[in-house]
């Protein structure tokens, strides 16, 4: 669990939480006049929907109360629901049975919050809206940008200018199609989803179509994560630590760590990560095809490393917005936004 305070935020007069309720993490960040604390908690919705309510309720607890709760959804994805109006409708339905004392307000695609009312009768208003609230808020201090935010799993890539965000894409295949949504993520990418093939012995070696290892192992391994902040499961349920992960990259190419040197599989996390960095380039390169961005490329999340070496290699300026620039405000940058954007507006 991720926990950090922070005093670099605006007072409020009450407490507002922020809750970005993902299918893989759960994530909360407390807005008070001590700042913004935050908590970080995976969450497989998948395995455990049915203890959702209550992880909701200890996470709550840990950060004490706050009458108001601005929450946005992207966990409807998970095949734990059949359609995403279940997914949304059971999200809600467990908020509502958790924090049944405090005042809820979702967080829409029309930039605007919610009551849950509301959310109910048009679950695709509020389907996967977390984006947007970071973008709202960058947009308040960075009028040209071009936003990415790597998460664990996904990268939102939104541009930005004039102090408006220019998103073409509304829903997840939309974004999909537009570049503005890329579907990796600096831990719980499967390797095979990288690269078909990788160098070894001086040619090329094929990928096992298998989840042996994930993205999590490659950061890990070339010291881009630091070890508190590997949370996601492991692809064979071992600790995520250096060792075990040189075991798991191995495996990607039907060998073991008898059969290859830790340099053999350095330099297949070496590879891969290059072609994860590609593949994030070039999503940002589709998108600025489409909108001429004139400021930097501005990242948050988890993985903005992997978005300051994009941005090197297309010869673009980096930065990371002063107002998500915490490491743990970082990582939970949805949470953080609806609560800030809560504390500012009101609810339609």
């Amino acid at each position: 669990m991720t926990r950090e305070a922070s005093n670099h935020y605006g007072s409020s007069n009450s407490a507002v939480t922020g809750w970005d309720i993902g299918g893989a993490n759960l994530k909360a960040v407390r807005l008070s006049r001590e700042g913004l604390q935050v908590v970080q908690q995976p969450f497989a919705v998948w395995q455990r929907r049915d203890e959702l309510a209550e992880a909701l309720a200890r996470i709550a607890a840990e950060l004490g109360p706050a009458p108001r709760a601005a929450v946005t959804i992207t966990a409807e994805l998970s095949d734990a629901f059949r359609t995403k109006r279940d997914g949304i409708t059971f999200v809600l339905d467990a908020l509502q049975a958790a924090l049944s004392e405090t005042e809820l307000k979702i967080f829409g695609l029309d930039g605007k919050f919610h009551h849950p009312a509301k959310a109910y009768q048009q679950p695709m208003l509020v389907a996967a809206a977390n984006w947007l609230a970071t973008a709202l808020l960058v947009a308040r201090d960075l009028a040209d940008c071009l936003l990415v935010d790597i998460g664990s799993t996904t990268t939102d890539i939104t541009p930005i200018g004039g102090g408006k965000v220019l998103a073409e894409g509304r829903n997840d295949p939309e974004r999909l199609v537009r570049g503005e949504l890329l579907y990796t993520g600096v831990s719980r990418t499967p390797i095979c989803a990288l690269a078909p093939r990788v160098p070894l012995w001086g040619g090329w070696c094929p990928v096992a179509a298998e989840l042996f290892a994930t993205t999590q192992d490659v950061h890990l391994l070339l010291g881009h994560l630091p070890a508190e902040q590997c949370t996601s499961p492991s692809a064979d349920g071992r600790p995520a630590t250096p060792e075990y992960a040189l075991e798991r990259l191995a495996r990607v190419v039907c060998a073991d760590t008898e059969l290859l040197s830790q340099a053999e599989v350095q330099a297949i996390a070496q590879y891969i990560a290059n072609e994860q960095i590609h593949q994030i380039a070039g999503a940002m390169t589709q998108v600025l095809s489409r909108v001429k961005v004139v400021g930097p490329v501005a990242a948050v999340g988890a993985g903005a490393f992997l978005a300051e070496a994009a941005a090197a290699r297309l010869g673009l300026d980096y930065l990371r917005p002063a107002t998500l620039a915490s490491g743990a405000v970082s990582i939970a940058a949805p949470a953080a936004a609806v609560a800030l954007l809560l504390n500012e507006e009101a609810c339609v």
